[in-house]
């Protein structure tokens, strides 16, 4: 790699694509094809965003008034899943997303002042990076670090599953703790805001380094499959609320197998 040129670098989200099916990453990842416009990822890029824009308000404007503001100006900002739907839905996710910053707003303490909002941080191998943006950093009273990662859907039925399979974790932790230095990340929240439930694990070495490490060989393994163009369908049930079902004879074979095409 030349001075001054960019590593290569990849995130969570997309490892976690390439892991579900080569196939969908290349079609997603590589060829771009477009996706269809999702009314919950625009729930939950709004509802992500005025949570941001209220914790770097001064502490003394951080109201419920302000959050609905907020809200209401992410909403008009972005919206494009909504736009070929009706004003009922586009009340009906409006008013679930209000639902869960008015609960966050009742039961998160009103002296909580993060270190980082929106911060991008993440683990280098050397020869790629895998980089993440973390919602939250909070400060510990023991000097560590607390991760706080914002999730608009559903609390997973298999918590425990999360800890063994998540990708975003270790990067989050690992990454921050390397950005963060002298203060290590001592553990990861996830936080579901439809009930304020949390999914909070502690962070150990052992734990990071085993995650690391096979986030590194996956992240190495994305490089080569696109340096040699090899992306092989893996079809599951999956295909069929997958994008690009239309642009791939495997998946559509499989659905037809077992009379599930949509």
């Amino acid at each position: 790699m030349s001075d001054g040129a960019r590593k290569p670098w990849t995130s969570p989200s997309r490892l976690s694509t390439f892991r579900e099916c080569p196939r969908k990453y290349r079609f997603q990842h590589v060829e771009k094809l477009p996706t269809k416009p999702s009314p919950h990822m625009d729930l939950g890029s709004n509802v992500h965003a005025a949570l941001r824009d209220w914790f770097r308000l001064p502490r003394a404007e951080r109201t419920w008034d302000r959050m609905l503001e907020l809200y209401r100006a992410a909403w008009r900002m972005n919206m494009p899943a909504f736009r070929a739907r009706s004003r009922d839905e586009l009340r009906e996710f409006g008013e679930r997303g209000k639902e869960m910053l008015r609960r966050f707003v009742a039961e998160t303490p009103a002296d909580l002042e993060p270190v980082a909002i929106e911060k991008w941080v993440g683990l280098d191998f050397g020869d790629l990076e895998v980089k993440g943006k973390v919602d939250r950093v909070d400060l510990l009273p023991d000097g560590s670090l607390r991760v706080v990662d914002y999730k608009t859907g559903k609390f997973p039925r298999v918590p425990e599953q999360v800890r063994t399979d998540d990708l975003a974790a270790a990067v989050y932790a690992g990454g921050a703790s390397r950005d963060f230095v002298g203060a290590p990340v001592g553990e990861i929240e996830y936080l579901y805001l439809a009930g304020m439930e949390r999914l909070t694990f502690p962070v150990d070495e052992a734990w990071r380094a085993e995650r690391e490490r096979s986030i590194g060989e996956l992240a190495r393994t994305v490089r080569a499959a696109e340096e040699s163009d090899t992306f092989p369908p893996t079809p599951t049930k999956l295909c069929a609320w997958c994008d690009f079902l239309r642009d791939c004879p495997a998946g559509q074979g499989f659905l037809d197998a077992r009379g599930a095409r949509r």
